[in-house]
């Protein structure tokens, strides 16, 4: 029948109409907090059969039932349960669910679901949902009362942690050490050698000269002449060759052995050289000497050297000669004495003055020090005992004669103690109170993996009844073991507290690295928490992400006050609206799962923030073109309908 396609046209416009009242709906609630959009899903109606269709038979093939659909309709309305963005308010008391799950209220009788956390204090300081006013619901299912002033009372220290690493490297005790700034060493002056018979004939060398260089200084000028050699130069004798040689030169020596002069430096030592070149004539050649360089030898000292044989002496000690020793001792005290040079007196060698210099520094066999020489002629002088030290010395010639120029002595080890590693914390009387105390980590000399701690205080603040723990053990992969001393405790006794107070010290789990451990070189180890507080008054409050609301203390400190109740449901998606952005279970929705943030597959709740809609504008006004095109198509099909029943009239006239 002709009219059947006119109420499919209209059923089609009442789709469409549905249609455009959601969307509408949807664009309407695009800024209400927590609001889900909804979506339309369209169905067609009952078709009206023509012929049932037949199925194949012989050779004859199969045919398609003929219909005729009736129109179409709404087969459901569905929420869309997308979370929406944050918007951050700064309130401490609005809150937004960050995944699944809804926030309680309460009117008394009965539980209402919401996903918009708008929370406030009413006048009987209960947490309420600004919008309705019901109370919100905390976890174990009651309103919750909000102190808006309030005092945490002080809270003494019992437990006080350890985390960090201690060096797994031992570095002392080391004893204190004080060297020469240079080693001291022995040698040979350099020199030049020849056969020569005198008297000797040096008339045909008048007015020759020769130069000889020493320590690679300017030359020097020796000129044969009758006023530097005598006015016999056809018999000079080995003396007044001698004066004639030594007299026009600084830094030469002239000597004989039988038929051989020596002309040397004179110092001792690789650095001292001699070179002679001709200087017109050949009168090095005629007097039997080259002109090859010629260095001196130099070789560490040791306790045999003579103190005439060092490369730093200028001139040789006599007997009497004195050197000054001086200098403090590893306690501080002052060492002095003087060293009397010969055979006869204190000595005459290197070790000599070494046995002199600890004659003089060895006060005691814990205090004093000992002095050495090196095998590259170094002089120490070491602390006999291990630990910090003030150790200094000091050599000089008595007077100003100057013979040796003594090197100067510095510190090359800094004396130490055993390993320790200090760090501080307070800890809280019962009134409050706190007391700085410092805490030393002290290594074993012997088991390098064993601790002990030492604490201190202030006498000013109390004293310390039980101020150590022996043996903190740690295992060879560096992880906490185990504390073997009968106690893991300290003591306090503080001023103005008539009973003690015990401490308990939290080094870590046995055979892990979740307190103190041993690696590396250095140390990172510190006292970092302990459980005591002073008092506080109440700053202000908020919501964490477990969905707690804790009051925040002057002093630091913070207290749970309540836990939000937090709902979840199998299927959210069929809960019923009331309006208020409120939902209450519905038989599809299934009854609640009641628990808290972060449990039974709920999200976290972020403070300070209301969940915005999740309506997509953009995708609602391209869905309102489609509802827009739909009624007109169907409006149409009613026009086309309409014209042909006209049509039909009209040929009975």
């Amino acid at each position: 029948m002709v009219s059947t396609s006119l109420f499919t046209g209209l059923s089609g416009m009442r789709a469409q109409q549905r249609f455009i009242d959601v969307i509408g709906n949807n664009l309407a609630n695009v800024n209400t907090p927590g609001f889900w959009s909804s979506r339309v899903t369209f169905s067609d109606l009952l078709s009206s059969t023509l012929s049932p269709g037949q199925g194949p038979a012989g050779l004859r093939g199969g045919i398609n039932p003929m219909q005729i659909g009736l129109g179409a309709q709404v087969s459901s309305i569905d929420p869309n349960t997308n979370q929406g963005t944050f918007l951050n308010t700064g309130r401490p008391l609005d809150v937004a669910m960050k995944g699944a799950g809804f926030f309680v209220l309460s009117d008394g009788t009965q539980n209402f679901y919401t996903r918009v956390g708008s929370f406030g204090v009413d006048s009987d300081r209960n947490l309420i949902d600004l919008r309705t006013g019901m109370s919100v619901i905390d976890s174990a299912g009651n309103s919750i009362p909000v102190p808006l002033t309030g005092t945490l009372p002080a809270k003494q220290t019992s437990s006080v942690s350890f985390q960090g690493t201690l060096p797994a490297k031992v570095t002392g005790p080391l004893a204190e050490v004080v060297s020469s700034t240079a080693p001291y060493y022995e040698g040979t002056a350099a020199s030049k050698t020849a056969t020569i018979s005198f008297p000797l004939d040096m008339s045909s060398l008048s007015g020759n000269t020769f130069t000889i260089s020493v320590n690679g200084g300017s030359p020097q000028t020796v000129t044969i002449n009758t006023t530097n050699f005598g006015s016999n130069l056809s018999s000079v004798d080995f003396a007044t060759f001698k004066a004639g040689i030594e007299g026009q030169t600084t830094g030469v020596t002239v000597t004989q052995s039988g038929t051989t002069v020596t002309i040397s430096t004179d110092k001792v030592g690789k650095d001292a050289t001699i070179k002679m070149d001709n200087g017109s004539g050949t009168p090095l050649s005629t007097l039997g000497f080259n002109t090859v360089l010629s260095s001196g030898t130099q070789t560490a000292a040791t306790s045999t050297t003579s103190l005439n044989d060092l490369t730093i002496n200028n001139t040789d000690y006599g007997d009497g000669d004195s050197i000054t020793i001086s200098g403090t001792d590893p306690a501080g005290n002052k060492v002095a004495g003087t060293f009397t040079y010969g055979a006869s007196n204190d000595g005459t060698t290197l070790g000599d003055l070494v046995t002199f210099m600890n004659t003089l520094f060895q006060s005691s066999a814990t205090t004093g020090a000992t002095g050495a020489i090196s095998s590259d002629g170094t002089l120490t002088l070491t602390a006999n005992d291990e630990g910090e030290a003030k150790l200094s010395l000091f050599i000089s010639d008595a007077g100003s004669t100057a013979k040796t120029n003594y090197t100067s002595f510095k510190v090359t080890r800094e004396g130490t103690g055993p390993d320790t590693v200090t760090t501080s914390i307070d800890v809280y009387d019962s009134l409050g109170r706190g007391h700085p105390v410092t805490m030393t980590l002290t290594r074993d000399e012997t088991d390098h993996t064993i601790w002990s701690l030492k604490a201190t205080m202030d006498s000013s603040e109390g004293t310390l009844v039980d101020d150590s723990v022996g043996e903190i053990r740690f295992n060879s992969d560096g992880s906490f073991n185990v504390v073997t001393d009968t106690n893991q405790s300290l003591e306090f006794s503080f001023n103005d507290i008539s009973t003690t107070q015990t401490v308990t010290l939290d080094f870590g789990t046995s055979s892990s690295f979740d307190g103190l451990s041993m690696l590396g070189d250095k140390s990172t180890a510190a006292a970092t928490d302990q459980d005591g507080y002073a008092a506080g008054q109440l700053l202000n409050i908020a919501f964490n992400e477990e969905g707690t609301l804790q009051g925040f203390y002057t002093n630091g400190q913070n207290s749970d006050i309540a836990t939000l109740r937090i709902a979840l449901f199998p299927n959210p998606a069929g809960l019923n609206r009331i309006g208020d952005t409120l939902f209450v279970e519905s038989p599809n929705s299934d009854n609640a799962i009641i628990t808290t943030a972060g449990n039974a597959g709920t999200g976290s709740v972020v403070s300070g923030a209301l969940e915005n809609s999740n309506v997509d504008i953009a995708e609602e006004f391209v869905r309102l073109i489609e509802a827009q095109r739909g009624f007109q198509a169907n409006a149409r099909v009613i026009t086309t309908t309409d014209q042909v029943l006209s049509e039909m009239i009209n040929i009975v006239r």
